[in-house]
This record gives structure tokens, sequence and C-alpha cells, in this order.
């Protein structure tokens, strides 16, 4: 679902290319003005009146209540939105990342488009991060995505990754500050987003110590039946038992040591490892293309699964 309607796959990334093998590889110190373009973002999304013909009619007629959005270099359209609807465009997204890489502390990790650009992300890295058991890093950034089709709202969080398989984990537990929520409804202001995120060392130590002690929990083959067979409740559609699911099957084989990482010392057999098994699925497994994952991991179903599971994990 990565944008490639200019030629181009919309998307920028600095280290390891990403899984896919798609975009543009930018060095340390690229300019957010580089990382706009070469991410293919460098586009204004603009509004026109909705116009419709009928047989009573000889002229087009307007839709005071509608208007179309479009993109400033393709014309190509993007969605049928109401009036009311505020977008936040590209160039505030890139804007938004601007100043905290000025700030210091942070670097840019990956930007783009999805969707043929109704979806845009970026995202930057905090700090280098830190083990929560030896030798299995984990990595704080934050994320910030918007969408111009009505499917999504401005969101902006703090996320992490797995260093040893890539998986993107919420990096933030039981805190309403972990993901800001900004409705289309209402206008987009960048200072007010990165206040209310709160972008200091606090939330990441605090996941750090929610996961640490996760990892020095045990968790019994029963147990992990239990956490599995409530986390899939809400998505179960009773045409068979839950645990002759196969999203129930695998993430039970994954906890079982099928997992990347479970050969780390400390890992298996933890309520950390049964995290782990969770994110695995949805960010590697789970969709039908690694680009429909990456939507799913950091926006969609797939998030709220793992957020669930952080959350029924994390109850002393």
């Amino acid at each position: 679902m990565i944008d490639t309607t200019t030629g181009n796959a919309a998307i920028a990334y600095s280290g390891l290319a990403p899984w896919h093998k798609l975009g543009q590889q930018l060095t340390a110190g690229a300019t957010i003005q580089e990382w706009t373009q070469q991410a293919g973002l460098a586009y204004d999304v603009l509004e026109s009146p909705v116009l419709f013909n009928t047989p009573a009619t000889s002229a087009p007629q307007a839709w005071p209540d509608r208007k179309v959005l479009h993109r400033s270099d393709t014309g190509a359209p993007l969605a049928v939105v109401s009036q009311g609807y505020n977008v936040v465009q590209p160039a505030e997204v890139m804007g938004f990342f601007s100043k905290l890489v000025d700030l210091g502390g942070f670097t840019m990790e990956t930007a783009g488009a999805l969707s043929y650009g109704r979806r845009i992300w970026a995202l930057a890295k905090v700090s280098d991060g830190a083990d929560i058991v030896e030798g299995d890093t984990v990595r704080p950034y934050v994320l910030l995505g918007t969408s111009y089709d009505g499917t999504m709202a401005t969101i902006a969080k703090f996320t992490s990754v797995r260093v040893v398989c890539n998986n993107t984990i919420t990096a933030a537990v039981n805190n309403s500050e972990s993901q800001i929520r900004v409705l289309h409804s209402e206008r987009f202001n960048a200072d007010d987003v990165r206040l209310q995120l709160g972008i200091v060392a606090n939330q990441w130590e605090r996941f750090l110590v929610q996961s640490r002690k996760l990892a020095g929990e045990t968790m019994t083959g029963e147990q992990a039946d239990e956490f599995v067979t409530e986390l899939l409740k809400p998505y179960h559609t009773g045409k068979i038992e839950i645990k002759d699911s196969r999203a129930f099957k695998r993430i039970i084989e994954l906890f079982n040591g099928r997992a990347i990482g479970s050969d780390i010392v400390g890992v298996a057999g933890t309520r950390w490892a049964a995290l782990n098994a969770v994110t695995e699925l949805v960010d590697h497994e789970r969709g039908r293309s690694d680009n429909t994952r990456m939507e799913s991991a950091f926006f969609g179903t797939g998030a709220a699964l793992k957020n669930r599971a952080l959350e029924l994990l994390s109850v002393a």
C-alpha cells in the first residue's frame, strides 16, 4: 500500500533498508526538506467543490456540504469529505518533527505515504534504546500519522521497536498520554500535540519499568492459554472454538519457542515472551502483504490487538 503514483515508492528511511526493500535511503543529518522530498510528501492536499449533474438541470450543481480533497502534484482525488474536515498537510506532519530534530535527541527514521497518498506517516527515533533483559534491546520512537479520506484521525504516539525482530510495541502502559488523537473536525496544533505527548524521558522510563516487570514474571502453559483466549474473545466469530483458531494456535507456537528472540536468556516462558508472540504475529504474519501489515501494526486492527495484549499482561 506504499504510494507509487509518482513513479517512485513514497518512503524514505535512514539506516538499514526496510523489510520490503522499497524507498530512498537518506544519510544522517539530512534536512527535513530532503526527507519530505524523498518520502514522496512534497505535495499539498487541495480542496475543490463537489459538482454533480441531474436530468433536470443543464449545468453541474454544487453540493455545499461536501468537498473533494486532491493532490497538488498529480491532481489525483483522495476523498470526498465534509466541509468541516480539517486537513493536516504533509508539510505540517514533517514540520512537527523538524522542531524535535532541531532540539536534539531525535533523529528521523522513516516517513512516507500509503494508499495513493490517502494516509501519511513519519517516525523519529528518540534514543538508542535499552535492554529489557541482557541482549534484548528495545528502541523508543515517536510516530505521527494522518489521513485524507476520513479513515483515521491524526494520531501521535510513542511506540517502540524490539531490535531482534522489528516488532513494534506500544511504549507506554496505562497512560492516556501515550496516544494523542486529533479528530479532523478539530484543528491540528503541532505545539499542543508535542506538549500533550510530554516528549521527555518519563514515558520511556515507564515503559522500561513495565516491560522489565513482564520479563521477570513467568507464565505457564496454562496461563498462556488463558491469556490468548481472553485476548481473542472480542474478535471471535463463534464459528469455531477460540483454541481451534489459527491465531490462537500460532500465538501459542510463538510463545513456546518459535518466536524470533525466544532463545535470549530471560525471555522464554515470561509475560514478555507472550507480548512479543502477539506482536510478531501482527507485524510479520497477518495481513495480505508486508505493507498492509505495517499500516495495521501502526494504526489499525493490529495496533488495537497489541494494545489489548499489553493491557492484559500488565494486570497485576
